[in-house]
Order: structure tokens, then C-alpha cells, then sequence
């Protein structure tokens, strides 16, 4: 596993989204019930931006066709959706946020 620094925690704030531009992709990190997570702003059904969707507890809404995934799992909940979000190992190693971007 590859673990790097991504974000502070004091960025990440519970049931919002804060959006890392990486060298290759934006990932999207949320704070869940006390827990983080982290995932590509992307959805699987058409490459919108997925953080520009609606976070409702661990579920988040596309915002263009309204496919659902659980951010925790990366589960699809919703059609027009039927591949997963890609999802990131998360860790917090002191007051920061690390990810490991190159585990999927």
C-alpha cells in the first residue's frame, strides 16, 4: 500500500465533501457518522462530477441521471448507475488524512 498525505482533517468536516485535485483524477473525501472516506469525483454511469451531487448521510446523488452510491462502499443504490464508485483506502496518521490512490 501506498498511504500519502491528502487533506487535514480540519478540512473535512461531518456530511460535507472536500475535493482533492490529484496528479491523475479529483478524489472526494467525506467525513460519515465520525468516519472518513474517500472516493473519485466521478460517476460511473456517465463522468459527471460526483461531488457536485447531494451527500444524505453515506449516500450520495449524481446530479445529472440521480444514480446513488453508498460512499462508504461505493455500492450502486440507484439505477441508471450499475458499476460501483471507486473507492480509497483511508487512514488518519495525527491531524492528517491519508489516502492510498493507488488501491483499486
Amino acid at each position: 500500500m501506498a498511504f500519502k498525505k491528502l487533506i487535514s482533517i480540519s478540512e473535512v468536516d461531518e456530511g460535507k465533501m472536500a475535493v482533492v485535485k490529484t496528479r491523475h483524477f479529483n478524489v472526494v473525501v467525506t467525513k460519515v457518522e465520525g468516519e472518513y472516506f474517500a472516493f473519485e469525483d466521478s460517476c460511473t454511469h456517465d463522468g459527471e462530477e460526483i461531488s457536485c451531487g447531494k451527500l444524505e448521510g453515506c449516500v450520495i446523488t449524481c446530479p445529472r441521471h440521480f444514480a446513488k452510491f453508498d460512499v462508504r462502499t461505493g455500492k450502486v443504490l440507484a439505477l441508471p448507475a450499475t458499476e460501483p464508485l471507486v473507492i480509497f483506502p483511508v487512514r488518519v496518521v495525527g491531524e492528517d488524512l491519508e489516502v492510498d490512490l493507488e488501491a483499486v
